[in-house]
């Protein structure tokens, strides 16, 4: 057995602790702050996590090694809930190097059949990546089954309303969840058929209507949104959606391959605060992933997964919009950055 890490002093550490479930309504504000904290880690998962004076006194933290962190902002690593993988590998690789530099940590990656079989031998080595195959019309069902079985792919993005009610009963087949997306978001009808189909996700693109945030509020479906859809972040929040933040790295209008980016374009152009946009970006999107017992928050059990960032207090990070604040990386409470 390792010797046990310790993080002391932390100015802030945000740990995203609460009751189980994803954050709604009000709860979005609530990034359950310690002054003066300090984790403790054993074989890559947390152990105790408190103020330091309390830390200190444990008889396991005697026999740590130490990392202080004083001064700065401690927090769990970004969960990006919506990404799209470049077709080139070069690229691919890239990007989930340039992610995890800017404190991604766990990401949804969406792709084709192909480009997924070829990953499948170069995965990132520090990102849980959860892989996400497009589902196209004239889709070949022998293609996807193979995808999941071979653990290729872990969820299926699918506009529902391009498929017939025998496609949708195999889609359910599989059990792996359901992406569900709209290309026409103005159909009022989009919502109700992901509701109804049991999808785990829906993508939102554009501002919904009363009917369809009331679909939201009243079932477990978690929206996800990209800083394209920023705008309909606010009355999904005020209507105690579950709802959750990705890079949109991939897809038109505002896009990064940098949640701390994302957080900010989503706090300015959708009229949040940005603890709701912090935890958009990690126990919510954990949340919608189906990883929220590994990630997204930082209490005892989960993978040490966590950011040290050049930061004494959270609410100055709007301070360096464009600037990557990220001073440390831990993943599985591994210092890999």
């Amino acid at each position: 057995m390792h010797r046990p890490l310790l993080l002391r002093g932390a100015r802030q550490l945000l740990t995203l602790r609460g009751t189980p479930g994803p954050r709604r309504g009000t709860g979005c504000l609530d990034l359950g702050i310690i002054t003066d904290g300090s984790i403790l880690i054993r074989d890559g998962r947390i152990v105790c996590v408190g103020q330091s004076r309390r830390i200190d006194n444990l008889a396991e933290a005697r026999n740590a090694i130490v990392h202080e962190v004083n001064g700065a902002v401690v927090m769990p690593g970004f969960v990006d809930a919506s990404a799209c993988i470049p077709d080139n590998a070069l690229q691919s690789r890239r990007l989930f190097e340039l992610a995890l530099a800017h404190g991604t940590t766990a990401m949804a990656g969406r792709a084709s059949y192909s480009v997924l079989r070829g990953l499948a031998a170069d995965l990132p080595p520090f990102l849980a990546l959860d892989t996400v195959i497009n589902v196209a019309n004239g889709f070949d069902p022998a293609q996807i089954t193979r995808a999941v079985r071979r653990k290729l792919a872990s969820a299926l993005r699918v506009e529902l309303q391009a498929h017939s009610r025998a496609d949708l009963h195999y889609f359910h087949s599989l059990e792996v969840p359901i992406r569900a997306h709209a290309a026409n978001t103005h159909n009022p009808d989009w919502v109700a058929l992901a509701v109804a189909y049991g999808a785990a996700v829906a993508e939102v693109e554009a501002p919904l209507n009363r009917a369809q945030l009331a679909l939201f509020a009243d079932s477990p479906i978690a929206a996800v949104l990209t800083p394209a859809a920023a705008p309909a972040a606010r009355a999904l929040i005020d209507a105690d959606a579950t709802v959750a933040l990705g890079s949109g790295f991939g897809s038109p209008g505002t896009a990064t391959c940098s949640m701390q980016a994302a957080s900010l374009f989503a706090a300015r152009d959708g009229g949040l605060d940005l603890a709701e946009a912090i935890t958009l970006s990690t126990i919510n999107a954990a949340y919608a992933l189906g990883v929220s017992g590994d990630c997204g928050s930082l209490e005892a059990g989960k993978r040490a997964d966590l950011l040290v960032l050049h930061l004494s207090n959270y609410k100055d990070l709007p301070q360096f919009s464009g600037v990557n604040v990220v001073s440390k990386i831990f993943r599985a409470g591994n210092l890999v950055a």
